[in-house]
């Protein structure tokens, strides 16, 4: 986030690292001072990234649906109607 709102940024790096060890790399005096972490493959969990493809999906239909009917994000949905062919997906909402 920092390149792109670097004052918010910096606000919320302040007062998050006062739960980090004094000898914690991420413990700099800016966030504009620390490095990119780097990740790991194997914590990466691909059902939770197929459901929030899923979820993604789902909202930008309705969002779709919306702007078709001129109805305003304002107002609620009065109901929604999932279709899947995978009844596990329609479970997870």
């Amino acid at each position: 986030m920092a390149p792109i709102t670097p004052f918010i940024s910096e606000y919320i790096f302040q007062n998050l690292k006062n739960g980090l060890a004094d000898d914690s790399p991420l413990n700099q005096k800016s966030v504009h001072f620390t490095q990119i972490p780097s990740y790991e493959p194997d914590l990466i969990d691909e059902n939770i990234e197929i459901t929030v493809k899923r979820m993604q999906n789902a909202i930008e239909t309705g969002r779709l649906i919306r702007d078709r009917i001129k109805m305003s994000m304002k107002y609620p949905l009065p109901s929604v109607t999932l279709v899947d062919a995978d009844q596990n997906v329609l479970n997870g909402f």
